[in-house]
């Protein structure tokens, strides 16, 4: 039998000012979100670049070390736009939330004071009721503060939670970490999540990434492992609810 490939690559976007103008900008998800998910100190919103990509960028750019185990890199604003045009918002399983600090926000009232990262969901499939967590990154000035748990805890809260109590009704949610990165790994399993184990060569890393060398012929960059958590209908259901809602209420 003979078949054919007709497959051709999306157009990507290469510019920074074609993603802004879009007005409304399309967060193109597979699935219906409200507005905003919020905690009394935390409010997650889709990440519209117009709005977060250069304060954001800003605060990023100025801690080198935030980039250190992430498998994306981004070295401008315009290479984060196209970043997030190309590989998140063309992708209906993928969307980024920016995280706004409300404490931050109520007391200067301005998004470059009040912007506290970002963070991501992958890969969610509401047929086989499953998501994964990523990328997660938590600008330096909110690091150590309840931003991350209350960002985190969002997301577990409105995808774990059953339609009758205001979520989605999820079954699983995961995250994976470089091995290195011992402190997203802990933060991981302070939400509740428990390791499953190492998925093995998962990302080719960009320039300077931390991962391992691969043999001959099969490209220049590193690789990276992943370390695999996860938290299930189950887990939540019985006793991960309640100790997310802890974390996310500590001082």
């Amino acid at each position: 039998m003979v078949f054919i490939n007709s497959y051709k690559p999306p157009n990507p976007a290469t510019s920074s000012v074609d993603v802004i103008s879009k007005e409304p900008y399309d967060i193109n998800f597979s699935i219906p979100l409200p507005p905003t998910l919020e905690t009394p100190r935390v409010r997650l919103t889709p990440f519209i670049p117009s709005i977060y990509a250069e304060p954001f960028f800003s605060a990023f750019s100025e801690s080198p070390e935030l980039s250190r185990y992430l498998p994306i890199a981004f070295s401008t604003c315009t290479e984060l736009v196209v970043f997030l045009d190309n590989y998140v918002r063309l992708d209906p399983s993928c969307l980024i939330f920016a995280i706004i600090d409300k404490v931050k926000e109520k007391e200067n009232g301005d998004i470059g004071h009040s912007l506290a990262g970002m963070i991501g969901v992958l890969n969610c499939s509401s047929k086989n009721l499953a998501v994964e967590i990523g990328p997660v990154i938590i600008l330096k000035a909110f690091q150590r503060t309840f931003v991350a748990s209350n960002a985190i805890g969002l997301i577990l809260r409105h995808w774990l939670s059953i339609p009758s109590e205001g979520g989605l009704g999820f079954r699983r949610i995961c995250w994976t970490a470089n091995p290195y990165n011992e402190a997203s790994i802990r933060t991981a399993e302070r939400m509740g999540l428990k390791k499953e184990g190492v998925l093995r060569w998962t990302w080719c890393l960009p320039e300077n990434g931390v991962g391992k060398e691969a043999g001959e012929g099969r490209g220049e960059r590193r690789g990276r492992d992943s370390v695999l958590l996860s938290i299930c209908w189950d887990d939540w259901e019985n006793g991960g609810r309640e100790h997310v809602e802890k974390v996310i209420a500590r001082v």
